[in-house]
């Protein structure tokens, strides 16, 4: 990798050692996550501050919810914002660079379902992990992002978010090669990925698999009314047994089965029992699965582990989530290429923020 980095020009020890006030930007679970690192880091936040319309009268932590004006009567443009939630919304992002043109916003990266904090010491503890998955990365996109992927969880700083391509041009580009005629799409959400992959690779049929009870109801609506192919709705969570699991439903990013569910079952919606079903019972009597796309909220890995056969004797292409647990960004590549020795390691990100949505795409030759 051309990158190095020290100790001091890491966000946690900038943010320890500054002396300007700090206001969370946000409130839910990401802040309660910021809020306890910084606790624990003995980092001072002075306040917290949500944008227009989700103000109202309320507080966080004891912290009564501010608006940005407010902030900027009392303490004018020299503070630090850490923005706590996450956006795909153009309009969104495009206030955001107005507020950092005028303050310092930083983006702390955080575990979204579990895992060490990546942080400087993470980084020189991994760094001959993170270095092999740079070196297994077909082209200079891929490496540039996973660049700016390692910059951005050190140091928080925005413009590291810049290193995006469109998702369709992706799948057209990496995969409009090939001949897809099924893609098991694993964490389909209401359909948003079915619909990438009909307009982009056209194939014959779509197995589209998700947990989330709302949701699934969602995306069987989407199912009725895709004319581009046949589209196969499956209510199950993807693991490494097939069975039952408990799940916390929240038609969101929030959603998780299992030990994914870390500490959100009493903060949301109520714990239910859904069905359990690895990749190779899915694929079971499928001629040819040819891309399988793994979006399902840190169980990755599980996942995975449950797909030995297929992968084996079927050597579909990848699109693997890398961004929901702290290793995954070099675990999941590295397991991958002890499966897929032979095969194109490609990285892409959409337009989002933070860091989510990272996608390694795994071609086989």
């Amino acid at each position: 990798m051309n990158k190095t980095y020290t100790e001091e020009n890491c966000l946690w020890q900038q943010l320890a050692a500054v002396k300007r006030p700090i206001f969370l930007y946000g409130t839910g679970n990401g802040a309660d996550k910021i809020l306890d690192i910084c606790i624990n880091k003995r980092i001072t936040i002075e306040g917290v501050f949500a944008s227009d319309g989700f103000v109202r009268s309320r507080s966080f932590r004891k912290m009564p919810v501010q608006s940005l004006a407010a902030i900027q009567s009392a303490y004018g443009d020299d503070f630090i914002a850490l923005l706590a939630f996450g956006t795909t919304l153009p309009a969104v992002w495009e206030n955001l660079q107005k507020i950092g043109q005028r303050h310092t916003l930083l983006i702390p990266e955080v575990p979204l379902f579990g895992g060490e904090l990546f942080d400087y010491a993470y980084y020189k503890k991994h760094l001959p992990e993170l270095e092999k998955v740079y070196s297994l990365l077909e082209d200079i996109s891929s490496k540039d992002l996973f660049e700016d992927m390692i910059a951005f969880r050190l140091t928080g700083n925005p413009r590291f978010l810049a290193n995006t391509k469109n998702v369709s041009n992706t799948l057209q580009k990496l995969l409009g090669h090939k001949k897809i005629r099924t893609v098991l799409d694993c964490g389909a959400y209401t359909g948003d990925s079915a619909r990438l992959f009909a307009e982009a690779l056209h194939p014959e049929e779509i197995l589209a698999a998700e947990p989330d009870p709302k949701t699934y109801q969602k995306l069987c609506r989407y199912a009725e009314t895709e004319a581009a192919c046949s589209v196969l709705p499956i209510h199950a969570a993807i693991g490494s047994r097939d069975g039952e699991t408990a799940f916390v439903s929240a038609g969101s990013r929030a959603s998780g089965a299992g030990e994914n569910m870390g500490g959100r079952a009493k903060r949301r919606i109520k714990t239910q029992t859904i069905p359990c079903r690895t990749i190779d019972t899915l694929t079971a009597g499928k001629h040819t699965v040819d891309l399988i796309k793994l979006d399902v909220e840190g169980a990755e890995a599980d996942a995975l582990a449950g797909a030995s056969n297929t992968l084996c004797t079927q050597h579909p292409a990848l699109a693997v989530s890398l961004y929901h647990r702290t290793k995954d960004l070099f675990a999941l590549p590295l397991m991958l290429q002890s499966l897929y020795p032979d095969a194109k390691f490609y990285l892409r990100r959409p337009p989002c923020i933070p860091a989510w949505d990272l996608t390694l795409y795994v071609i086989p030759e």
